[in-house]
């Protein structure tokens, strides 16, 4: 079962790494049977960087077809939230580079 506030736990991470555990949670969270259902670009994967989270967000808005019909609307929420997932890596990744910026302005 996806619990509901997945959302506010990506919107409250500060790092990077924050929001990779959570994503790893999330996937964590999803049934057996669920995961089951799912097309083979769609099944969970090692999530270790910004990276591989940016690219399994891809994969599950870009997946559709006739051979997933038992895990369309299980891919949408897990494509709403690896999107999510991506958007606030982004917010960070960007304030960190304002950060640095500012850092060395100062120097």
């Amino acid at each position: 079962m996806v619990f509901s506030g997945w959302q506010e736990l990506l919107d409250v991470a500060e790092t990077e790494a924050k929001v990779i555990t959570i994503s790893r949670n999330y996937l964590a969270s999803l049934e057996p049977m669920e995961v089951a259902h799912l097309p083979e670009r769609c099944k969970p994967r090692k999530l270790l960087t910004s990276g591989d989270v940016g690219a399994y967000a891809l994969d599950l808005v870009r997946e559709h077809g006739d051979e997933m019909d038992d895990a369309v609307p299980l891919v949408h929420r897990m494509a709403a939230f690896f999107a999510h997932a991506n958007l606030r890596l982004s917010q960070i990744l960007a304030k960190a580079n304002d950060d640095d910026r500012e850092v060395r302005e100062r120097a």
